[in-house]
């Protein structure tokens, strides 16, 4: 996200900061207000208002993980996720 506004100097990165910084407030204080991404269950989609952005995370009893920051005019976030739920599988299943 950074390199992106890095490489559009038109746009407000002032403004984008505080959206990230009101997304990661309400990520916390409400895990569960956004939807849920594609057909993953426990995997929720908060898009960052005024931007092209969303951050992909799962909600645990503890912790808020963040899985992606979501380009969301490109797909690459799915073969992310995919790879990121294959990896926590095989954490999972060695202990």
């Amino acid at each position: 996200m950074r390199d992106y506004y890095k490489r559009h100097p038109q746009l407000d990165i002032v403004a984008a900061s505080a959206a990230l910084a009101t997304a990661e407030r309400t990520i916390v204080n409400h895990p569960e207000s956004a939807p849920r991404f594609e057909d993953f269950e426990r995997v929720r989609e908060y898009h960052i208002r005024g931007t092209h952005f969303a951050l992909l995370y799962v909600a645990t009893a503890d912790q808020i993980l963040i899985i992606d920051v979501r380009d969301t005019c490109g797909q690459r976030s799915v073969d992310r996720l995919r790879k990121f739920l294959a990896d926590q599988a095989t954490l999972f299943s060695e202990k």
